[in-house]
């Protein structure tokens, strides 16, 4: 019992103890940085996803008005210069100065 004490009150002892506590605090600082960062990237990507999210929305409202034959007619009159049967299309004719 003797040699145990002497042990726990020896300086190796001591230096020993003072080691793992530096060892123990080291290792919980990184773990606990290496958490953090985690945690602001899976913050950013999750804002990312939201983003991403509208867009897709957006994209497929923008497609859905490109599929209404309303818009493709209107298209088909302004661009191509087409109209219905029984329609006549006017062209002004600008006159030169």
């Amino acid at each position: 019992m003797k040699a145990l004490k002497s042990f726990v009150f020896s300086r190796g002892f001591k230096l020993i103890l003072v080691l793992l506590l530096i060892f123990t605090g080291y290792s919980f600082y990184t773990n606990y940085k290496e958490i953090k960062d985690i945690g602001f990237a899976i913050k950013e990507m999750e804002e990312k996803i939201e983003t991403a999210s509208q867009k897709n929305l957006e994209l497929k409202e923008e497609l859905a008005y490109l599929d209404d034959p309303s818009y493709i007619e209107e298209i088909a009159r302004k661009e191509l210069g087409l109209v219905k049967p029984g329609e006549l299309l006017i062209i002004p004719v600008e006159e030169k100065e």
